[in-house]
């Protein structure tokens, strides 16, 4: 199974055809870069928070579409739970677009 198979990096190869054929059917089922809830995704949510220790099992799903997203979301979170505003960067590093 392939956890990202679209993210600008060719992991098995460009265009593969097993890959390109099973994307294509998961996008024409379910499109997971919408704003949209669907049930689908609840159900992965769900199953992503039965594998997390206690207390986030009871916690919230953050599905977020680049690297820069999450960050921008993971410094928000961190903002609202302690306060701070101050954070250790690595320079000129890549995080997504």
């Amino acid at each position: 199974k392939y956890l990202d198979t679209r993210n600008n990096v060719a992991h098995v190869g460009h265009a593969n055809n097993h890959v390109a054929s099973a994307v294509s059917d998961q996008v024409a089922l379910l499109n997971t870069n919408t704003r949209y809830l669907h049930p689908h995704v609840c159900r992965l949510a769900r199953r992503l928070l039965a594998t997390m220790p206690a207390p986030l099992v009871d916690g919230v799903v953050f599905f977020v579409n680049s690297g820069s997203e999450a960050n921008d979301l993971a410094l928000r979170l961190a903002h609202a739970a302690t306060g701070g505003t101050r954070c250790i960067v690595v320079d000129h590093a890549y995080h997504g677009h």
